[in-house]
């Protein structure tokens, strides 16, 4: 069961909004104290620019470091947890680098307008004009710039935590309502069996929620039904594709995802490359394609 309070974000929407906060903070500073001739929306604007493509680079780098780590982790039950969370997590495609990218540059430009708004209406300043003519006020002025210019990254930081942790509640909401209309078989149709015959398939509901779950940090999932005898299924069976190896998967994916056929070329863990024919265990998940 998931105690993770409602009205908190997940630990990897503060770890995202920190990074974020900090990279556009660091940007727009970079430029400070602002010459005559610079202007500060054009600083804004460059740092909004800017901050889609890093968040783009630094997701592509912890993607490929963590395909790295699924190839080259050692065949151990007590690592299959870790297995498992790299393959949920960071499986996705060229699209999910982009779509942190935009993400990145959506949060930051709301957390700050938000940001920037709440804080000059809670710390009004005195005008310049009034700062010319007493030294209280010009006192009194600083001050108060200083204290927003103090104030404005830790309110991006809280708002920019809480659009992350909707954008992965909008992501769930989207899942199930997607997933959810494949669960009723339609006029004419047979409920969709695992391999065997014997157990329902596995819930798409409950898998794409899980995968959701992981990369929000939260590692307590849902257990998936899915066909397995007492040998727990998990991802070691790699797929020879387009000159290249694919995966790890378990036996399921191999049929849901890969789609293997009799000639397909998987092998285990480390093993020889074998026709997926060849080996009986596989026999079951095969398609007919």
């Amino acid at each position: 069961m998931n105690t993770w309070p409602k009205w908190l974000p997940y630990p990897l929407s503060w770890i995202r909004a920190f990074g974020l906060t900090y990279i556009f903070t660091a940007l727009v500073w970079s430029r400070f104290p602002f010459q005559h001739s610079d202007s500060v929306v054009a600083v804004l604007i460059g740092a909004w620019a800017t901050v889609p493509f890093l968040f783009t680079f630094f997701h592509w780098v912890i993607s490929s470091v963590a395909k790295f780590l699924l190839t080259h982790l050692p065949a151990y039950p007590k690592l299959n947890p870790v297995r498992q969370y790299l393959t949920d997590r960071w499986s996705g495609s060229e699209r999910s680098h982009w779509r942190e990218g935009l993400n990145a540059f959506i949060v930051s430009f709301v957390a700050f307008t938000i940001s920037l708004f709440v804080v000059s209406y809670l710390t009004p300043v005195p005008s310049k004009v009034d700062a010319d003519y007493a030294r209280g006020f010009y006192l009194l002025r600083k001050n108060l710039l200083r204290l927003r210019v103090e104030l404005i990254p830790i309110g991006m930081f809280l708002v920019s935590a809480y659009l992350y942790q909707y954008d992965l509640w909008a992501r769930h909401r989207r899942a199930v309502k997607s997933v959810a209309k494949t669960k009723t078989p339609g006029p004419g149709q047979k409920k969709k069996r695992s391999p065997t015959g014997n157990l329902p398939a596995p819930d798409p509901v409950e898998q794409e929620l899980n995968k959701l779950k992981a990369e929000s940090g939260m590692n307590q999932m849902k257990t998936v039904r899915r066909e397995v005898s007492s040998v727990l299924d998990i991802p070691e069976w790699y797929v020879f594709r387009s000159g290249k190896s694919e995966g790890p998967y378990t036996k399921l994916q191999l049929l849901e995802i890969q789609e293997i056929t009799a000639r397909t070329k998987v092998r285990r863990g480390l093993t020889d490359w074998r026709r997926a024919a060849e080996i009986p265990e596989l026999e079951t998940y095969l398609t007919e394609k």
